[in-house]
């Protein structure tokens, strides 16, 4: 999940930036004047953008991606207690082995 919210992040900061560089034509003739006055302060502006893009993929993807997960885990955990279930049977027997030393 944390892999396709980066990506997704990244996606849309990148997408922000051409974005930004078409509007901003006007400023290329005073371009080295403002990024050496104000690197720093675009970086950080950049990094605090990216952090609240990929704070927000998150939180999309938990709420529409990962809905009703509790009661999937559920209904899976019943299967495993009653035996039926097409798991392969390493995992059923890695989950016996730990119901045995409970």
């Amino acid at each position: 999940m944390i892999a396709n919210a980066v990506f997704v992040a990244t996606l849309v900061f990148l997408a922000l930036i051409f974005w930004m560089s078409r509007e901003f034509v006007f400023l290329t003739a005073w371009r080295a004047l403002i990024l050496h006055a104000y690197l720093k302060t675009i970086a950080l502006y950049c990094a605090l953008l990216f952090t609240n893009l990929l704070g927000l993929t998150i939180w999309i993807e938990r709420k529409f991606f990962l809905r009703d997960t509790g009661r999937k885990l559920k209904h899976f955990d019943q299967e495993i207690h009653t035996g039926k279930s097409e798991l392969s049977a390493e995992i059923l027997s890695r989950f016996s082995d730990q119901e045995e030393q409970l």
